[in-house]
């Protein structure tokens, strides 16, 4: 992992998480917000032996509901996400070190955001997965009252939210069609404030609501 470091080819976003790895993964505890998250993915898919995450982080998703791979340019993230079990693999979402046609499902969970070339990620995730195999994406719509906070802290200069770019829904599927992709379900959570002083855990709702906090995507390769 420390030559894939020291070549300078991790991402600036990667590099950032990196340097508060132990930090950033503590948010996870006890957090109703990451409940909220799990609920509306567990909602919409159940995981197969051939899935991957991309942007895998410390592996709080993976270990939670048994995805099996884990792809991240971010070696400290990557040695957490090892500690919970996950196959962890250091690499970049735009060259997956997968053959084609070889996984079932490729989940994207908030990672999309803070690539490169979101677009070029989507098409190699195409590439990789069988005809039929499921992308789940989870992210945040940019005009939700949750994207509008983290617009604002991006605006701010945020350690993390710097280097994200949000979503339009609109825009968000009119990719994933462009990229050989069928949308085929989705849910959505976190219609609460991010102003509240305390959160809870939300029931998800199907379909895709773009008032949302968090949508979770489900699409098919065509």
């Amino acid at each position: 992992m420390s030559n894939f470091y020291d070549k300078g080819v991790i991402p600036q976003a990667s590099k950032a998480f990196d340097k508060i790895a132990e930090t950033y993964d503590s948010w996870y505890d006890h957090n109703p917000l990451f409940q909220c998250e799990l609920n509306a993915l567990n909602e919409v898919v159940s995981v197969s032996p051939l899935s991957l995450e991309v942007g895998v982080g410390s592996g709080r998703f993976s270990q939670a509901m048994g995805i099996r791979f884990g792809v991240d340019p971010a070696p400290g993230l990557l040695a957490l996400a090892k500690s919970r079990g996950v196959v962890s693999i250091q690499a970049m979402a735009e060259s997956l070190p997968f053959q084609k046609n070889s996984l079932e499902q490729i989940f994207f969970i908030f990672s999309l955001c803070f690539l490169e070339d979101s677009f070029k990620a989507l098409e190699e995730a195409a590439g990789v997965l069988k005809t039929g195999g499921l992308l789940i994406i989870g992210f945040v719509p940019k005009d939700s009252n949750w994207g509008n906070l983290y617009e604002q802290k991006k605006q701010e200069g945020h350690l993390l939210y710097k280097y994200a770019s949000f979503f339009y829904l609109e825009d968000l599927l009119s990719n994933i069609d462009k990229a050989h992709f069928r949308i085929v379900g989705g849910a959505s959570t976190l219609f609460q404030s991010p102003k509240l002083k305390k959160y809870h855990t939300e029931k998800p709702i199907k379909g895709l609501h773009p008032k949302a906090g968090f949508i979770v995507l489900l699409a098919e390769r065509l």
